[in-house]
């Protein structure tokens, strides 16, 4: 039997100290600074701060389909992602996904768009490449635009494109949990300076986000690094998480109670302060080492976890097409699993994502997605952040391999 060790957590804020005394800082343009360096750095021509992601999604699509289209994109997404392309008077068409990438099929997106298609919405989940140059060049042969849902993949890269770049807009998030975060807040990038001004127009009529929130979010992150601190984790905070307390699951899994909206709701369109944006600004230069840092942890998963067919494994890459926010797994009897990764002292957890096409709120636009439907009960995120020991690894490797014995 595996040895029961004391584990580090799941997940860890990429802060610092210097993260939580930004607001005290002078940010003068920074929110200019911060769009002109990712425009630099990405190679792109343009780009402007949003709210946060999902209102980016929203605000791109108010500029690119007119009401009624259809915009093909994946039901393994945010349920608010689907209330963005409604609210922006879409009409979402689920495409189903590949297993390995989690990312759309591009031969069903292709069989999707007709004459009342808008755009393509792709979504890069875990950091990996959905496969954006194949899909543009379906939606350019085909004549609609692509729009690249880049949330979870700010810094990844395509054949020399950064993802987000490749298609006619891409997202990115800055949230909370994000690996350059701004405890909120997002960005539309583009070639085309015509489509980020008028977003701009947009944004510039929005009030800030109000300073309390800012404040209570900095100390929620506060409050996080110090639950998640090592030596504090296994001796206080993971015996409370080995409960399996409803509640906690709930306050764990950011999906819980979601449902379709109708409108957009006010909190999601408040403007970036300058702080934040200083905030993201100070974590640019560690983007690459961190990159590299979780890229050693998923090769270390890749060897561990090699020869097991029970066990759907993200792609193998040795550029930045798979920066590996996350090291999904997809493995079934994940409850079991799960369990037994707890009984021996391990803390990672289930993809919160559900099949959006199988979920009452849509049933309007239900098509049958299994592959989406399979993954959403199968998904496990291994942690890859750059502070997780590699001897962790190795444990939730053992434990997994002892579970499929």
């Amino acid at each position: 039997m595996t040895a029961h060790w004391s584990p580090h957590p799941r997940y860890r804020l990429y802060t610092t100290p210097a993260s939580y005394l930004s607001p005290l800082t002078r940010h003068e343009n920074a929110v200019e600074q911060f769009e002109a360096e990712v425009c630099h750095r990405f190679d792109v021509a343009a780009a402007v701060c949003v709210p946060m992601a999902r209102s980016g999604i929203y605000l791109t699509l108010l500029e690119t389909i007119q009401p009624g289209q259809k915009v093909v994109m994946s039901p393994l997404t945010i349920v608010d992602v689907v209330n963005a392309v409604i609210l922006a008077g879409g009409v979402p068409v689920f495409a189903d996904i590949c297993r390995e990438s989690c990312g759309l099929n591009p031969d069903q997106t292709d069989s999707l768009i007709d004459g009342t298609t808008g755009a393509v919405l792709v979504t890069h989940l875990h950091g990996q490449t959905a496969g954006a140059h194949t899909l543009h060049e379906i939606c350019t042969r085909r004549g609609v635009p692509l729009i690249e849902d880049t949330a979870q993949a700010f810094g990844a890269v395509e054949d020399g494109r950064h993802l987000g770049t490749i298609g006619e807009a891409g997202i990115y998030s800055f949230g909370f949990f994000k690996h350059l975060t701004a405890w909120r807040g997002g960005m539309v990038v583009s070639d085309d300076k015509n489509v980020i001004e008028r977003i701009r127009r947009r944004v510039q009529q929005l009030a800030h986000v109000p300073r309390r929130k800012l404040m209570a979010a900095g100390l929620s992150g506060l409050l996080v690094d110090l639950g998640t601190w090592p030596p504090l984790f296994s001796k206080i905070t993971y015996p409370v998480v080995q409960r399996n307390l409803p509640s906690l699951h709930r306050r764990l899994d950011p999906e819980a109670g979601q449902s379709r909206r109708e409108a957009f709701p006010e909190d999601y369109l408040r403007a970036m302060r300058p702080w934040q944006a200083t905030l993201a600004l100070q974590q640019l230069s560690r983007l690459e080492d961190d990159t590299r840092a979780r890229q050693a942890r998923a090769e270390a998963y890749h060897e561990g976890l090699a020869g097991l067919a029970e066990i759907i494994k993200p792609s193998r890459t040795a550029d930045r097409s798979n920066i590996y926010t996350y090291f999904p797994i997809q493995i079934r009897n994940r409850r079991e699993a799960l369990l037994h990764a707890q009984k021996h002292g391990r803390d990672f957890a289930a993809q919160h994502l559900r099949n959006c096409a199988d979920l009452p709120d849509f049933r309007e636009f239900y098509r049958d997605c299994p592959a989406a439907r399979a993954a959403s009960a199968e998904l496990v995120l291994l942690p890859t952040y750059p502070r997780y020991p590699l001897i962790e690894v190795q444990r939730n490797v053992a434990v997994l391999r002892e579970f499929l014995k």
